[in-house]
């Protein structure tokens, strides 16, 4: 199973959204989340694109 990195980068920038304050640790908070919501998305970009199934279906009977 591969990891959603889509779910994962989600997560983390709900979680971003949830640090609030300027304090010192929670501006830590931002900065090591920014730094994970970055390499999560490199890891989502550059993960190699499977190819796409293509189904074909039946074509339909013509009606005269």
């Amino acid at each position: 199973m591969q990891t959603d990195f889509a779910v994962v980068r989600q997560y983390l920038e709900g979680a971003w959204l949830h640090v609030h304050g300027d304090d010192e640790l929670a501006c830590q908070l931002r900065e090591a989340l920014d730094h994970l919501i970055e390499r999560v998305a490199v890891a989502e970009c550059s993960r190699p694109q499977r190819r796409a199934e293509i189904l074909h279906f039946p074509k339909r009977a013509q009606r005269s």
